[in-house]
């Protein structure tokens, strides 16, 4: 099995112990001891024994940790690890943000199936939030696509060449990334100190450990995105894989860093900023089409 068909696999298994090490990283900045890089494997194992105590007898409750796990492993399965995705196919990119837009609507439906203020808020702003940055997020694949002429992942990647259009994209999603990936200041739908972890706020024992694991995925996927997108233009061969590990490790060492230091922003503030970047993104858009 090459590196290609085993990430799938390989992946969830490793991104509670990366979620370790971001946790870890933020307690050596904050001067705390923090905990092991493995506690976050633990915790995970912990919930997944236990039985969810539902609030409501809903089925989508139900439901909605599983779409999105099921939406967080397909977001994978269109990335290129190495040269080739595990699934990709022409138009796979369309394929990738349904499945990324399916991640935020299970959350949503999950959180407004039951009557809780708590989770009814998280949904308000995860919809708010989905509003802004995924119209931004179609921009700037629609951008990549227009100046390569491709509708895969790789392929955009392999044949992107430097523009001002290009740049500004790249600009960009570098900042959707940090925000989809779901890192202070822009956490705003969880909200652990206020919002008790919004959407998440009613789910405990096992099906909160899969909802839980599903967002370690997609912020996995996101960053790895980019990262592919950072390395493919300039690397290709067997070293591929080698180049996207270490750009992945340094953006999200970069984000965590940024994370430490950062607080909140309100949800006014995320969708001025948000608003502000697609305006950036239709300008691109038009300056791509113009040719630049």
């Amino acid at each position: 099995m090459n590196a290609q068909d085993a990430a799938p696999i390989i992946v969830p298994l490793m991104v509670p112990f990366i979620d370790g090490v971001a946790r870890k990283v933020r307690a050596v900045i904050q001067k705390r001891v923090g905990p092991s890089i493995v506690q976050s494997w633990y915790d995970l194992l912990s919930f997944l024994r236990i039985e969810c105590n539902s609030p409501v007898d809903s089925l989508t409750f139900r439901l909605a940790p599983y779409i999105a796990f099921a939406s967080a492993i397909g977001m994978l399965l269109f990335l290129p690890f190495g040269e080739k995705a595990p699934f990709g196919f022409e138009g796979d990119v369309i394929a990738f943000i349904y499945v990324f837009t399916m991640f935020s609507a299970a959350v949503v439906m999950g959180a407004l199936s039951v009557p809780s203020s708590y989770t009814s808020a998280g949904a308000g702003r995860e919809v708010t939030m989905s509003i802004v940055f995924k119209p931004l997020f179609a921009v700037v694949i629609g951008i990549f696509a227009m100046k390569t002429g491709a509708l895969t992942i790789e392929g955009m990647a392999s044949a992107l060449k430097p523009s001002i259009s290009v740049l500004g994209a790249y600009l960009l999603l570098i900042y959707l990334t940090y925000v989809e990936a779901g890192f202070v200041p822009y956490d705003i739908a969880e909200a652990e100190t206020e919002l008790l972890g919004g959407p998440l706020a009613e789910y405990s024992g096992r099906l909160f450990a899969i909802m839980l694991w599903a967002f370690q995925i997609k912020r996995f996927a996101m960053i790895w995105l980019l990262a592919s997108m950072l390395v493919l233009p300039f690397v290709s061969g067997s070293t591929v894989l080698l180049f996207q590990c270490g750009a992945f490790a340094l953006l999200f060492l970069g984000m965590v860093v940024y994370e430490a230091m950062s607080a909140r922003y309100r949800i006014d503030q995320a969708v001025r900023n948000g608003t502000m970047a697609l305006t950036l993104g239709i300008f691109f858009l038009l300056v791509g089409w113009m040719g630049w």
